[in-house]
């Protein structure tokens, strides 16, 4: 499986979602209240959204935000926990 890293991933998601494209990619939940989550979600069409400001929600600056096109719900994931984009597995 080919490689890439995670914050040329996240600037590729930014110009397809410019573009009002799509991507796919999977990520771990974790849920920093509670310590828990592991579950590995998949998704097949998502475009991001907005960002939000730390002042309205805390540590926004390391999640990402995106809409899952396919279901159009609206959602977020820490930007660490992103395992794969189009395919590649991503790195640090």
């Amino acid at each position: 499986m080919d490689t890439i890293d995670l914050y040329t991933a996240i600037e590729q998601m930014k110009r397809i979602s410019d573009a009002e494209g799509t991507f796919s990619m999977k990520f771990r939940k974790h849920n920093r209240k509670t310590s828990e989550g592991g579950d590995l979600v998949t998704l097949k069409a998502a475009r991001l959204r907005k960002k939000t400001s730390d002042e309205e929600i805390k540590n926004s600056s390391y999640k990402l935000f995106f809409v899952d096109t396919e279901t159009g719900q609206a959602a977020n994931c820490w930007q660490i926990l992103i395992m794969e984009f189009n395919g590649m597995k991503t790195v640090v």
